[in-house]
């Protein structure tokens, strides 16, 4: 009987110090902090449920959108840093380690607004190579 309960005992201990988690799991974070202006949430900080060291920043634009996310360990950036425009799509995107920047992308839809008045009549702007002749 002591050996069932010493084994049960091995089994339990051992089996949770060999949990692994995942740093980026928005769902294991709790907020903590919600700061605002005019009554419009302007930021939340989250703090990570498994080690406090580790954080989760989100920034809102005035209408209510993300206007970016981004994680951080001991006050240095680690893990994704994204970036939104005010519609809310991804605009660009870091990765970060113990602070140091790993990667960096940007995402954008070219403006189609440009014209170039061409020969009497609007045209598209594609590239700066259309501007040659």
């Amino acid at each position: 009987m002591r050996r069932i309960a010493f084994s049960l005992f091995l089994l339990v201990f051992f089996g949770c110090m060999n949990k692994h988690h995942n740093f980026y799991n928005e769902s294991d974070y709790v907020l903590v902090k919600t700061d605002s202006f005019n009554g419009k949430v302007d930021r939340e900080l989250y703090v990570y449920k498994y080690d406090s060291a580790r954080k989760m920043l989100i920034n809102y634009w005035d209408n209510g959108k993300v206007m970016g996310k981004g994680f951080s360990y001991k006050g240095q950036l680690d893990g994704s840093l994204n970036v939104y425009d005010m519609d809310g799509k991804l605009s660009a995107t870091d990765s970060f380690s113990k602070g140091k920047k790993i990667s960096s992308k940007e995402f954008f839809t070219p403006d189609t607004s440009v014209k170039i008045f061409r020969n009497g009549k609007m045209e598209p702007f594609t590239s700066i190579d259309s501007l040659k002749q």
